[in-house]
């Protein structure tokens, strides 16, 4: 492909997977995120704030006016444990009081998107009770987040591997795109491309069957054949890493995907992120420098 991938997406990095000890240190979080927005290879990035009320207060100022676009991802909820997909009335209190909190973080950020996943229970043992209750959770979180002019963007995971996820199926999360888009225009999708080998999706109709609804793309890789790997599931190590199932080659096949259904495109650059972990015994810097090098390199062979 001619010209600089530059001119048809906007690119950007997450600093929480690339930072992944902030969740245990809020401290590392505020300084390696002071750090990270400063970065001037990046135009857009997803993060998420730290707990405690005095290390949020050092950041939000300095992220709302940094200059680039942000996208909130809800990396702290606990997704795995407390569904959102949830119809007990104790249960559904519990989950706003921690949403609206992440939402307040969202807007006072002055994020675009709002990053959630469906969390449990799993696709393949979720009822229809289950199925309903998140609809009416999309429902609820679009209308708390259209006064911030923040978009919802939902990213598809595993339903059987690793996160085993209620959503899921490429085909099940347009349906509810369908659904919710019906009175809602800020609900959409972030779509990671590393969680595609573990939803047994291929790269080129997951994309074309997502654009209607396509709001941010995450590039990145997963561990699938080799369960000893400890990188196995979703864990997202850089895009090369030995083992892994997506390096150039699987690159370009998503890519040309993105630039035929117009994600990529010079009037309307698509958000596309490089979401990883460091290699191991290797810098961020390094890492960051050998994965952009990876996807110019992708861009080139198109």
């Amino acid at each position: 492909m001619n010209g600089d991938i530059r001119e048809y997406a906007k690119l950007g990095l997450v600093h929480h997977m690339l930072y992944p000890e902030c969740g245990k240190d809020s401290e590392l979080h505020v300084k390696t995120l002071l750090e990270f927005i400063k970065r001037t290879d990046i135009e857009t990035f997803d993060c998420c704030l730290p707990y405690g009320d005095e290390y949020r207060k050092r950041l939000v100022s300095e992220i709302k006016n940094c200059g680039k676009t942000v996208s909130f991802a809800i990396h702290f909820y606990p997704l795995r444990t407390m569904p959102l997909a949830a119809s007990n009335p104790a249960n559904f209190a519990q989950i706003w009081m921690i949403l609206d909190d992440m939402i307040a973080q969202a807007a006072s950020i002055g994020a675009e998107g709002f990053i959630f996943g469906a969390g449990t229970p799993s696709y393949y043992n979720a009822s229809k009770e289950d199925f309903e209750a998140f609809d009416k959770f999309c429902d609820i979180l679009c209308s708390k987040l259209a006064p911030h002019n923040i978009t919802a963007m939902l990213e598809p995971f595993d339903m059987d591997i690793d996160k085993k996820f209620l959503y899921g199926p490429i085909h099940d999360c347009v349906k509810l795109a369908e659904r919710i888009t019906k009175k809602h225009k800020n609900f959409g999708f972030e779509l990671d491309m590393a969680h595609l080998p573990l939803m047994r999706e291929e790269f080129g109709s997951a994309i074309k069957r997502s654009a209607p609804y396509l709001k941010r793309v995450h590039l990145g890789n997963c561990v699938l054949k080799d369960k000893t790997n400890p990188r196995w599931g979703d864990t997202h190590p850089p895009i090369g890493f030995e083992g892994g199932e997506i390096d150039i080659p699987e690159t370009v096949t998503i890519l040309r995907g993105l630039l035929d259904c117009g994600f990529l495109d010079k009037n309307n650059r698509g958000n596309l992120l490089v979401e990883m972990t460091p290699f191991p015994g290797k810098s961020v810097d390094f890492t960051v420098k050998d994965n952009f090098e990876r996807l110019e390199k992708a861009w080139r062979l198109l």
